[in-house]
């Protein structure tokens, strides 16, 4: 169980979104409807929400992934 999880009384697991959480998500909500952004955003999405990176590198990375 992550620390966004929590159990209902009778054991059932709930998931629980944060503010920023939910802040983030209608950021790349926005950024993915924007002209040649759609993938970008889905990776930010992925390496922000899910995986919890948010070092400068790996964000860098994921917004110019040709500059390697």
């Amino acid at each position: 169980m992550g620390p966004s999880d929590q159990l209902e009384p009778g054991g059932e697991q709930v998931h629980v979104t944060t503010v920023a959480g939910a802040v983030l998500s209608s950021f790349f909500d926005e950024l993915a409807r924007v002209d040649d952004f759609g993938e970008c955003a889905e990776q930010l999405r992925k390496l922000v929400l899910v995986d919890g990176v948010f070092a400068e590198p790996a964000v860098r990375n994921a917004l110019f992934p040709d500059s390697q």
